[in-house]
This record gives C-alpha cells, sequence and structure tokens, in this order.
C-alpha cells in the first residue's frame, strides 16, 4: 500500500472531499465515483502536458470517458511513473471499513484501459492510505525532444444524492487539478459532456453553482428548475450544442478549484422512499 507521505505531489490531491463544507456529499446516503488528469508519482521537471481532450458521455446508469493526453519530454530520455486518479466518496469509498483483498484489486471504475502512443499497456491498482483515492498506474518512457500520446478510458457509475424534498440528483466529476504535477501549465484542456436522452431531458440548462448566493444543492428547488438544468463548477464558462457542453481553457496550471462538478437529472422519488 502506498503511503501518501511517499510522494510529494499527493500533498496537493489528498485534501477533504472535493466540495468541503458545501456538503454535496453527505455520509453514506449517495456516493460518487470520478477520475480525472494521470499525475506524475515519480519523476523529473522535463515532461509537460501539451493538451487534454475529454470527452464524456453520460447516461443514466453509466458514464464513459475518453481522455487523450498529449504530452511533450523537453529534456533527454527518461522513464517515469504514471497514475490515473480512481477515486471514491461517500457510499463509493473503495473497502470502506473492510480488509484490502490480497488479489483482484478493484476500485470504482467499472472498466479502465491505458494506452501509450497507440499500443495498449498493462497497468497496476495501487491504493492510498486513505481508500478514497486509487492509482492505476503505469510506467511511461518519453523519448528525448518528443512527443507521447496518452490514452486513458474508463466507465464509472453517476454519483447520486438524496435531497430533502425526498427527490434526488445525479452528480460526476473531472479532476483537473492532478495535472499540475507536470512541467508548466496544461497548453490545453478541452472537455466534451454529452448527455443521453435518458441522463437530461434536452434543452440544456447550464447555471453556474458558485454563483448561487446559497450553494446548498437541497436549497436550489429543484422541482422548479427545468427539466435540462445542469449546474455547474469549471475553470471556464461552458458552451452549449444540442446535448454537449464544452469547456476549454487554455495555459492552465490547475488547482482544486479548477475540477469540473456536474449536477443534473433530478427526479421525484416514490413516496414510500
Amino acid at each position: 500500500m502506498i503511503n501518501k507521505k511517499t510522494f510529494s505531489i499527493l500533498s496537493i490531491l489528498t485534501t477533504t472531499l472535493l466540495l468541503g463544507a458545501q456538503t454535496a456529499v453527505r455520509a453514506d446516503d449517495g456516493g460518487i465515483s470520478y477520475g480525472g488528469s494521470p499525475t506524475l508519482l515519480k519523476g523529473h521537471k522535463t515532461v509537460s502536458m501539451k493538451s487534454e481532450l475529454i470527452k464524456m458521455e453520460i447516461h443514466k446508469e453509466s458514464i464513459k470517458v475518453d481522455c487523450l493526453f498529449v504530452f511533450h519530454n523537453d529534456g533527454p530520455e527518461c522513464t517515469v511513473r504514471m497514475g490515473f486518479p480512481d477515486r471514491g466518496e461517500g457510499a463509493q469509498i473503495p473497502y470502506e471499513g473492510e480488509p484490502l483483498p490480497t488479489k483482484n484489486l478493484k476500485a470504482t471504475f467499472t472498466s479502465y484501459e491505458s494506452y501509450v502512443d497507440g499500443k495498449k499497456v498493462p497497468t497496476k491498482l495501487v491504493p492510498t492510505d486513505d481508500r478514497s483515492i486509487f492509482w492505476h498506474t503505469k510506467t511511461v518512457t518519453f523519448k528525448a525532444k518528443k512527443d507521447c500520446v496518452i490514452r486513458d478510458v474508463y466507465t464509472l457509475p453517476p454519483g447520486q444524492q438524496i435531497t430533502t424534498d425526498n427527490g434526488m440528483y445525479y452528480q460526476t466529476y473531472y479532476i483537473l487539478h492532478t495535472a499540475s504535477s507536470w512541467k508548466g501549465p496544461i497548453g490545453n484542456a478541452k472537455i466534451e459532456v454529452t448527455f443521453a436522452p435518458d441522463a437530461v431531458k434536452p434543452p440544456l440548462v447550464l447555471k453556474d453553482r458558485r454563483a448561487l448566493k446559497d450553494q446548498d444543492l437541497d436549497h436550489v428547488g429543484w422541482p422548479k428548475q427545468p427539466p435540462g438544468v445542469v449546474f455547474y463548477e469549471s475553470p471556464a464558462a461552458p458552451t452549449v450544442k444540442g446535448a454537449t457542453i464544452t469547456i476549454e481553457k487554455s495555459n492552465l496550471r490547475p488547482t482544486q478549484k479548477d475540477d469540473i462538478h456536474l449536477f443534473y437529472g433530478y427526479r421525484q422519488l416514490p413516496p414510500f422512499m
């Protein structure tokens, strides 16, 4: 098991819940799992992330994420250890209160594959001490003065949150701040999120959660909101085209405030719930 103190970069990763006192995830009445940009677990200071293109397909029961990262090494050839975050909160914390198995370890993703320059590579799942973060790790060789293309594809269930009016909404996150472990800023980060009709009824109506006077989503009056409402937090204002929202930011040195949060798909629960 990895001790978080081993890696200096983890000091920016292993804070409390991303939403802190805003309590979007409360105890175990809801749970959420999510991934994000690969982080540098071991290495040097010559590899930068030129770009990342993230495509998310959100359905009612599952989310598919396809991540394409272009790195550039401006130094000599080097080999580094890279980790892709697999995180759970609330009811989705892996193995909470249970002994970790010695084999067939699983975190929150229902599937995960990784590719380096088009070739599928093996990865190893490694937990941190608090069990909320697991890393899909691999060793990558970056050639001198060359680009390297990393692709990570994963699926996961959407998070769910019960509200005090006997309803529920869905939620998903994408971690950007793990990219700050690489040299310099991200040249360009582009995230495209497409909502299937079973997840959000069109047309999409975007609302900035950070602009709300009261950011507790229990107090937004979900039943009075448009059916296609999506509350968001992101480093740039999204644009909308049909069922797809696009978030794009250049020269981004991401911190936790830049992580993307989406809250959507409210529905009333049956009275017996």
